[in-house]
Order: structure tokens, then sequence, then C-alpha cells
């Protein structure tokens, strides 16, 4: 007769968070992220938002999650919403990202008349560099020549500093083509990168709200870049993104987006040219 071994029955192991965080401070986080940056919150990244944000409650030193919203939501908490919404957006890039788009610009901008201004706008920039991949881009493509201008703009302030700046590492810039870093870029004494004063000088780095209504630009853009980003928004944004995009391109401009995005239902204002590259449609809405 065989004896039967008892099963060995692990303790229950419970995981306290250091602050409570229901199901009602998520959705009030939810709510103010959508209302004001057109971020769309899947349920499922609860644990990214609390991750995120509790280290912004502890420097704060209030005592939970409900504190924090009626904080962001008090006249006192203007400077505060700045660094909500920069916790919870993603700046993963890096140059020359997606690649056959800048070869696809480049193809564009040679047959664009010699002499005229080109203007493109970057639309998320993140830390830069992609705004300082199209401004490579565009001098390669023209051989140093022409008067072109980017506007690289982005919700996240602190990224748009480290853009302004254009100072990299150097296994950043060890990814770039080669012959770029020694043309585009000066060795400092740390032993990282900085954006020579040329191709500094063709970006402008600004904060933009892509969900609000008060954008600043009044000309016409050759080409705009809008990557990844709204990949965060639901249809109804991404649609209304769009058409704002619209009468900001040129009638023959490009708009670049990211490789896992696809605007089908915008089909009367944007109609695909090649791979994650649209251009303005043919029948006007």
């Amino acid at each position: 007769m065989h004896n039967k071994i008892p099963p060995i029955i692990l303790p229950k192991v419970e995981f306290t968070r250091e602050f409570a965080f229901s199901e009602q401070d998520f959705e009030r986080v939810r709510q103010l992220i959508y209302k004001e940056a057109g971020i769309s919150l899947n349920p499922t990244k609860k644990d990214m938002v609390y991750g995120r944000l509790v280290r912004r409650i502890r420097e704060l030193k209030l005592d939970g999650f409900a504190a924090y919203v009626d904080f962001l939501q008090s006249a006192g908490g203007k400077r505060e919403f700045e660094l909500f919404v920069n916790a919870l957006t993603t700046n993963l890039t890096f140059f020359f990202r997606e690649e056959h788009h800048f070869h696809m610009l480049a193809d564009y901008l040679k047959t664009l008349p010699a002499g005229q201004e080109i203007s493109i706008w970057c639309a998320a920039s993140s830390t830069g560099e992609e705004p300082y991949s199209i401004a490579m881009t565009a001098l390669e493509a023209l051989g140093g020549r022409g008067n072109i201008t980017i506007l690289a703009t982005d919700l996240d302030t602190s990224v748009l500093e480290v853009g302004r700046k254009g100072i990299y590492s150097a296994d950043k810039i060890a990814k770039l083509p080669a012959g770029h870093a020694a043309r585009y870029f000066d060795k400092l004494p740390d032993g990282n990168y900085q954006a020579k004063a040329q191709l500094r000088s063709m970006i402008t780095f600004s904060q933009l709200n892509l969900v609000h209504n008060n954008w600043p630009m009044r000309k016409q853009f050759d080409a705009l870049f809008c990557r990844n980003v709204m990949i965060y928004f639901d249809r109804d944004t991404q649609f209304a993104v769009l058409k704002k995009f619209h009468p900001l391109i040129k009638p023959h401009g490009l708009l670049f987006v990211g490789h896992s995005e696809n605007f089908y239902f915008a089909s009367d204002y944007f109609s695909l040219r090649g791979k994650t590259v649209y251009e303005l449609a043919r029948r006007k809405p």
C-alpha cells in the first residue's frame, strides 16, 4: 500500500502597494489624460499608470491618487499637469527610425523647384532624433543647399529641451549612416555628441498639444511627420487631428505616419501613396 504524498501548499503572498489605487482613481486619471491630451488609456494600463505616477505622489508628499488628481484639477496644479502628461507619454525614438520614410522624403524633395523655401513639420518630435534625421535627409538630398525650416513640436516639455540642445550619447550616434556623424555632429569632451550649429538652426522646437484647437501655424508644409503618436488616440480624435492636418499640407505634400497606423477612414482627406505615407485626397471633402 502506497502512502500518498500530501501536496505542497505554498503560502499566499499578498502584494501591497504603497498607495491605494482604486478603479475610480484609475478612471479619473483616464478621463483627465483623455480630455487634456487625447490619450486613450486601455484598462490594462492600470499598473503602468501606477508605476509612472507614484513618484509624483511621493514627491508632492500627498496621501494618495485621489489627492493627486484633486491637486491636478486645482489652480495650483498647472505646472504639475505638465509633469503628469510627461509621465504618461512614451518617447521611444532613434535616428532614421522607419528608414524607408527618409528615402521617400529625399526623393520627394528633389522634385521641388530649386530655390523654393521648404517647410517641414515634425508633429511628435520627442527628444529630437526625428527632426534631426529630417534635417540631415534634406541637406543630403539638396546637396547642402536650399532654404529649409523644420518645426518640431511635442506635448512633453522635457523631451523638447533635449532636442533643443541636440546632445546625444555615442551609442546613438554610432547608428547613423556612414559619414553623418562627422558631417553633422561635434564630439564633446564628455564623449557625447552635439548637433552642429547649422543643423540646430534649421529646427524650431515648440510645445503643442495636438488635441487642442489653438494651433498657431498658418502656413502650409511640404511634408508633415506625425508618427507613432495617434496610436494613443481613439478613432474620433484621430479623425479630428487629420482634418486639421489637411489644410496645413501643400497640394502635393506628404504625410508620414507610424508603421502601425492606418487612416483608411479618412479617405476623403488623405489617400495612401506608399508604405505608411499619405498624400492629399484628390476628391476634396
